[in-house]
């Protein structure tokens, strides 16, 4: 393999990167590889440089004085619990990624499984084996009565999770190899999933929402719906974001989801009403720039309106609350998040909803994908859910539509016949189309559409 880095980019922007430079020899008849600047212990900041010590590495393994890395103690001692809160430490909170707020909580059933094992002695049959207990069924809240079984989505979020652990560790050279992979194989795939969402919202749905919704959680019904932001998003938004550029919401980079600051247009006049409405103070004053947009009445920003969201979806579907030690407990009895799952209306579908009818009323997915902040398109489809009215009537147009037509091959040919407003020229006959085409006596092949004109322009 010789130079090469362990990182996604390409070309000069590989060699320009800040990522260490690795190379690969032979040792006491394996294959090895090393971070050249550990090595060296010296910066390699060019691939030239790398190049150079490469050719050291390589000419003290021929004379027999390379001395492999020993593994130190620690790193070899190290458990998975160890592993997992310099994992947490020097890359989730580190990198400030937006998963350091939740990523205890996903890591909470990874370290029970291989918390006490040394992170060196965890092989392939170990994350099978994590895989099957997943698949099992188990009690996934303790509101629940029965044991259920965990999507295949589920149980791909976890190994992901796991997959980019092990690789990074890999990367920090606490691992020779990660037990996902040997050489180029996969040794361990993600399940197959089918995790599309087709819910729909209809007319008189969205309006039993805003009905039984709190005031506060009204204007925030009405984003998601009418502008496709998400929860982070529309509780990051202030004031100065409104008025950056009129008639559009600026949704800066460290509050989106991609880190790149996108515009999204005030498009409806409920929207703009709305955003008039909350500029207003109880006293007629308008807010100030650094003032959040979605805030409760007594002014303080919003915060997590989870169990608000429940009740107003409970309440839009006539089913009554109840709570299991009182309303001041906050605790929904088992038989209202029941409920809650049947009708399975996710905050998140108000997004999903708004790009569906974009995509109805003949937006472009591009444009979609734009308004939505995607990065590509193919996530942008997922959020494309037709009603079965649309999808009937697109199937009715092979009963209405047109009568299928069977065009000639040659567009000279259909222009000509198309423009002609004399009498038809009559049909020729078999023999003159064989003496036009070239064929004769029965040796070749009649093919009359591999010989047309437009073929060999």
């Amino acid at each position: 393999m010789g130079l090469y880095k362990l990182c996604r980019h390409t070309g000069r922007a590989r060699d320009r990167c800040d990522h260490a430079w690795w190379g690969s020899y032979h040792y006491r008849g394996r294959s090895c590889r090393a971070s050249l600047a550990k090595w060296a212990n010296q910066k390699v900041a060019s691939k030239t440089e790398a190049a150079i010590v490469l050719d050291r590495l390589r000419d003290a393994v021929r004379a027999g004085k390379f001395a492999a890395r020993e593994a130190d103690p620690a790193e070899s001692r190290m458990t998975f619990n160890r592993f997992a809160d310099v994992y947490v430490e020097r890359y989730v909170k580190a990198k400030r990624l937006a998963s350091a707020d939740t990523i205890e909580y996903r890591m909470a059933l990874v370290r029970q499984h291989f918390g006490a094992r040394l992170l060196a002695e965890i092989r392939t049959a170990d994350i099978e084996d994590f895989v099957a207990t997943l698949k099992s069924p188990a009690r996934l809240a303790k509101d629940q009565k029965a044991a259920r079984v965990r999507r295949p989505a589920t149980i791909n979020r976890y190994l992901s999770l796991l997959r980019h652990m092990f690789n990074w560790a890999v990367g920090r050279e606490y691992l020779e190899r990660t037990p996902f992979r040997r050489g180029n194989q996969t040794l361990v795939r993600q399940e197959l999933e089918d995790n599309r969402r087709h819910r729909r919202i209809a007319k008189e749905e969205e309006l039993k929402l805003l009905d039984h919704a709190p005031e506060y959680l009204r204007p925030l019904l009405i984003l998601a719906l009418d502008a496709g932001l998400r929860r982070g998003e529309m509780l990051a938004l202030t004031w100065a974001d409104v008025d950056a550029r009129p008639g559009w919401l600026r949704l800066r980079g460290e509050t989106t989801k991609s880190g790149k600051t996108r515009w999204v247009p005030v498009a409806t006049l409920r929207l703009k009403a709305v955003l008039d409405y909350l500029r207003q103070e109880a006293d007629g004053t308008e807010k100030p720039p650094e003032a959040p947009v979605c805030s409760y009445v007594t002014g303080e920003p919003l915060g997590r309106f989870r169990t608000a969201w429940i009740l107003t979806v409970l309440r839009a579907h006539d089913v009554a609350p109840a709570w299991t030690r009182g309303r001041d407990s906050g605790c929904l009895t088992a038989d209202c998040h029941e409920a809650f799952r049947q009708i399975s209306l996710r905050w998140h579908d108000l997004r999903h909803e708004y790009a569906s009818r974009l995509v109805e009323r003949g937006v472009p997915l591009s444009q979609v994908r734009d308004l939505l902040g995607h990065a590509s398109i193919v996530t942008t489809e997922r959020y494309d859910n037709q009603t079965q009215d649309a999808l009937l009537a697109a199937a009715k147009r092979l009963e209405s539509g047109e009568i299928f037509k069977n065009f000639s091959s040659s567009p000279e040919e259909s222009s000509d016949t198309t423009a002609s407003d004399g009498p038809s020229a009559p049909a020729k006959s078999l023999d003159e189309l064989e003496k036009e085409v070239g064929v004769g006596n029965g040796v070749r092949t009649r093919d009359f559409r591999s010989h047309s004109p437009a073929l060999y322009r």
